[in-house]
Order: structure tokens, then C-alpha cells, then sequence
């Protein structure tokens, strides 16, 4: 079965440059940061970059393990900076790319100094905050409200949300994704400042 994957692997990113993310809302966040940087010309990539998510911090491994191919090229890894994924980042520099280091990449390299971040700290706090506010109805208080900017945003919405008593559905931060994505790729010049193009374009270049 394992061989079969690798097959798979294979065969589904053949030309491609897959960069490893933790879950779908990541993959919609940064194929719509890469669309909007390339429409700028800020990046130039060579190959279509893909983002395979891995379910979580803890089976990024076996994916990267997977995605290797026949000539060894280990994926580029992009972690959230929480404390899971911080433990998975150093797992993997300490294991798997310990010859390969630069390629463990977490969100606090890129969010301008904030500790314990999550992809969602690399887009525009305000739109998110505008697109929770228009998901979740159930609220009294608008989580807009609530917010702290220098703070991470999705402990903030667990918390605004346990307040509030309600549950948060299984699927909110892939909805919350898709909506910022909307929102991003129909006006990018209304939500983002040049200071976070040139955050988006670091990221990229590494």
C-alpha cells in the first residue's frame, strides 16, 4: 500500500513543487497569497506550486517521506508556530531534514514578531474578522469586538465562540478560508498593505 502511495505521489505532482501545509484552509490561504503575489510580479515561480496538506503537524513525516520521489528532493515544510507545531518542526529537523533544516519554515518567521502563530496570522486580521462575523450569526457580541490584533486570531475565535456558548463546527477555519480567499482574490488592494506583500513575498522566497 505505501508503494502505491508513492506512485500516487508521484505521478499527481509531477512538475510541480509541493510545499507541505498542516490542512485545507492552509492550502486556500496560500494559493490565494501565491496568485495575488504573482499577479503583482513579486514572484516568478519556476513550477507550479502545489500545498498537499498532511492532516496535521504530527503526519507531516510521512508525507514528506512520501512526497521525497525518486530523486530524494525533500518537500518544503510550512508549520503553524503554535506549540504543535513547533515540537513537529523541530521533530523533523532533528530526524528526517536534519541535513535539511532551512526547509522546516513556521508562521513566526513571517508575521512581523507575533509568538505562537497559526496560518491564519499571515492574512489580513480585519478581513477575517469580517468574515467570522458574517459566517457565525449566533453571537451576541461581534467577535470584532473581542479581537485583539497582537494577539493570534484563532484562539480568539475559540474563545469568543465559548463565551458566546456555542460550538464552532468541525469545518469553521475551511470556511473562514474559503470566504478570506473570496475576499482577497476579487480585491486584493482593499485588504492588503505593502508591508504584508513584502511578508507574503519572504515567505514565498524561502
Amino acid at each position: 500500500m505505501r508503494y502505491q502511495w508513492f506512485g500516487y505521489a508521484e505521478s499527481l505532482f509531477l512538475g510541480c513543487k509541493p510545499i507541505i501545509v498542516e490542512g485545507p484552509s492552509d492550502q486556500h490561504y496560500l494559493s490565494a497569497i501565491k496568485s495575488i503575489l504573482i499577479g503583482k510580479g513579486m514572484i516568478q515561480p519556476t513550477a507550479e506550486l502545489v500545498f498537499p496538506p498532511s492532516g496535521g503537524a504530527k503526519t507531516a513525516k510521512i508525507i514528506a517521506s512520501i512526497l521525497m520521489g525518486r530523486d530524494d528532493a525533500l518537500p518544503t515544510v510550512l508549520l503553524d508556530g503554535d506549540s504543535a507545531g513547533k515540537q513537529a518542526a523541530k521533530a523533523l529537523q532533528d530526524g528526517l531534514y536534519v541535513g535539511n533544516k532551512e526547509l522546516v519554515l513556521t508562521t513566526d518567521e513571517f508575521v512581523g514578531g507575533m509568538k505562537d502563530s497559526e496560518i491564519e496570522d499571515l492574512l489580513p486580521a480585519a478581513l477575517l474578522v469580517q468574515v467570522i462575523d458574517r459566517i457565525e450569526r449566533r453571537a451576541e457580541s461581534d467577535f470584532e469586538s473581542k479581537h485583539d490584533t497582537s494577539k493570534p486570531i484563532v484562539p480568539q475565535i475559540k474563545n469568543w465562540a465559548a463565551q458566546e456558548g456555542f460550538e464552532l463546527s468541525d469545518d469553521w477555519k475551511v470556511q473562514l478560508a474559503l470566504g478570506v480567499k473570496a475576499k482577497l482574490l476579487s480585491g486584493p488592494d482593499k485588504h492588503v498593505d505593502d508591508a504584508m506583500l513584502a511578508r507574503w513575498a519572504a515567505l514565498f522566497g524561502r
